[in-house]
């Protein structure tokens, strides 16, 4: 069973924790949406499962419950001997989870899924990581800030529109989205929170790593006239944006965030 906001607040006390804010240490209390969690993953027995943050371990013991196969990521070290001591099945990692973004997990040869309740600070960057790792989850249950999730799934013509929704969505489609309250949390955060759940597409794209760094420094101008930052950044790639573009008879006065997703999928193959 999750933990309710009472258990949380014993345990955290018998821990001698206080919760720290550095760390995005907002523990989910309410245990509707972790039984949501494990609907949309999926879950069945023999499940491969990274978790990231499991912190009291009110999703991990459901997971062991479901007998899976958990890897794990905890920074703070008392809740990793928490969750070491109390499920010796799970294979967890006292580790930052940027470095270590899947833990011990090998993402080279079996297929797994991510849950996720992502601290604000590392939520993009660690989804970054995953998207360049050679084998990608086939599912990713997310819970990030609103803010996180609207800019990952904005679309072109937005301001929110930004190089990772470019990466995420040729990769992954949004199968279910809700809201969740800041009062489901302990402490409470300032600002509501998302829970997303993500299906790797069966016809996935991928662009290679330099490619992605290009298409950020465009963005860093994204309200200048494209053609005008191409000339500014002096590179190959941007010759190529440049030529690929007027093949395409696309305006080069246009913007970054104006270019749909499949535009640059297209200029990504051309790179290769």
């Amino acid at each position: 069973m999750a933990l309710t906001l009472l258990q949380t607040k014993d345990l955290l006390k018998q821990l001698a924790i206080h919760p720290k804010r550095k760390w995005g240490q907002n523990f989910l209390v309410a245990p509707a949406f972790v039984e949501r969690s494990l609907k949309w993953a999926q879950i069945k027995s023999d499940d491969v499962v990274v978790e990231v943050g499991p912190g009291c371990g009110t999703l991990t013991g459901n997971l062991v419950q479901e007998k899976t196969h958990v890897f794990a990521i905890e920074k703070d070290p008392v809740l990793f001997e928490h969750v070491r001591n109390t499920w010796n099945t799970v294979c967890i990692i006292c580790e930052d989870a940027v470095q270590y973004p899947v833990g011990l997990h090998k993402a080279d040869d079996t297929n797994y899924k991510i849950v996720a309740n992502l601290p604000y600070a590392i939520a993009s960057i660690w989804l970054d990581r995953i998207l360049e790792l050679p084998q990608l989850p086939t599912r990713m249950v997310l819970m990030v800030q609103t803010e996180a999730a609207d800019r990952w799934f904005s679309r072109e013509n937005s301001k929110k529109f930004c190089p990772l929704s470019i990466f995420l969505q040729s990769t992954y489609q949004l199968e279910h989205k809700c809201t969740v309250a800041k009062r489901c949390f302990y402490p409470q955060p300032k600002v509501d929170s998302t829970l997303l759940s993500l299906v790797k597409r069966p016809q996935y794209f991928t662009f290679e790593h330099t490619c992605k760094q290009f298409i950020r420094n465009v963005f860093v101008h994204r309200r200048q006239q494209i053609g005008r930052v191409c000339k500014e950044l002096q590179s190959p790639y941007a010759r190529t944006l440049i030529s690929f573009l007027q093949e395409n008879a696309i305006d080069l006065s246009c913007r970054a965030e104006c270019l749909p997703i499949d535009v640059w999928q297209r200029f990504a193959l051309r790179c290769r």
